[in-house]
Order: C-alpha cells, then sequence, then structure tokens
C-alpha cells in the first residue's frame, strides 16, 4: 500500500484483519498485524483481539498466548473478556489447563482485570483433569477478587481434595467459602 502512497488507517486494516481472519488465512493476518506498526498505523485492542479470537477458534493457543502478552506487555493494550474467555476455552479444550491458570496470572501481574466466566472456565478444567490442588489455588484468587464459585463447583473442589487426601487445603477450602457466607 505504501509503495503507491497510501497510508492506512487503523480501521483499514482492522477490516483486513478481519478478512484475512474469516477466509483463514492466519499466517498472513499474523504479518499484517506486526506490520501496522510500519504502515504508519498502531495496532488496537480490536487488532489483536480479531486475530487471538481467530486462532483460538483453530485452537493456535501457543500463537494466541504469544499475541496476548505482546498486546498487554509491548503495547500496553486492555484485551476484551470475551477474546480472554476465547483464549482460555481453546487452552482448555487442548487440555492445556496450567497454561490457562498461567494466562489468568499473567493478566493480574500486568493490571488487567479477569471476569467470573474466565475464573469458572478454568476451574472447570481443572476438575476436569482432577488437578483438585490447581483448582482451590484459582478458586482462592477468585475469591480475592470477589467473585464466589458456583455452589457445584465449590462441592466438586472440596470432594476432589479429600478425594487425593489433601484434607488441610480442603478443610481450609470450606472455611474460606463459609466466611464468604455462600
Amino acid at each position: 500500500m505504501q509503495t503507491i502512497g497510501y497510508t492506512p488507517d487503523c480501521g483499514t486494516c482492522n477490516y483486513l484483519l478481519s478478512y484475512l481472519c474469516a477466509v483463514d488465512q492466519l499466517v498472513e493476518a499474523v504479518k499484517v498485524l506486526r506490520g501496522m506498526g510500519g504502515a504508519g498505523c498502531i495496532p488496537d485492542s480490536n487488532s489483536y483481539g480479531t486475530v487471538i479470537d481467530a486462532m483460538s477458534r483453530v485452537r493456535k493457543t501457543t500463537e494466541a498466548q504469544d499475541l496476548m502478552k505482546q498486546m498487554v506487555v509491548q503495547y500496553g493494550l486492555t484485551p476484551g473478556q470475551g477474546t480472554l474467555v476465547k483464549l482460555l476455552a481453546a487452552l482448555r479444550a487442548n487440555r492445556e489447563i496450567w497454561n490457562a491458570v498461567e494466562m489468568i496470572e499473567f493478566m493480574e501481574k500486568e493490571g488487567n482485570s479477569v471476569g467470573f466466566e474466565s475464573y469458572e472456565l478454568v476451574i472447570e478444567g481443572c476438575l476436569e483433569k482432577c488437578e483438585y490442588v490447581l483448582a482451590a489455588k484459582v478458586a482462592t484468587r477468585m475469591t480475592e477478587r470477589g467473585f464466589i464459585p458456583y455452589i457445584r463447583v465449590r462441592q466438586k473442589i472440596i470432594e476432589g481434595l479429600a478425594s487425593i487426601k489433601e484434607w488441610k487445603i480442603a478443610c481450609a477450602m470450606r472455611h474460606r467459602f463459609a466466611a464468604l457466607k455462600s
């Protein structure tokens, strides 16, 4: 575009990105995303969100995580909750639950908010893989943020911890949930 004297704006690049993602040209979409700065427009949350959503849809989680980290660290952008949920759902579907927990921790460390749905999704993934201690850790972080897991999820965490003989953690979680008056 620059060779003909045209400098695209962010809206034009975002339209191009959405088209490329719609026709599954994800490699090309990443090239456009990375080249946006050189073309005179800075990528925004929509630019990254479009590509991360498309990569999550086809379960290219490693690339999606890299783009999410680049978006947050390099450009200081905040992803939409929907984008984060889609990435976490893809990680859960790929059974990469440890990576999902690390992504939540990364987002919190960088000062971005993590919504109820994200926490709940990751806790359910932990329970599916019988990672009860990890589920308790995520539930603890969730309650620290003011969110209360659904009652069935709380029961599964405590029952799971008891089933693997983690009595102290199970009791601590039970007391934590009771203190929340839930």
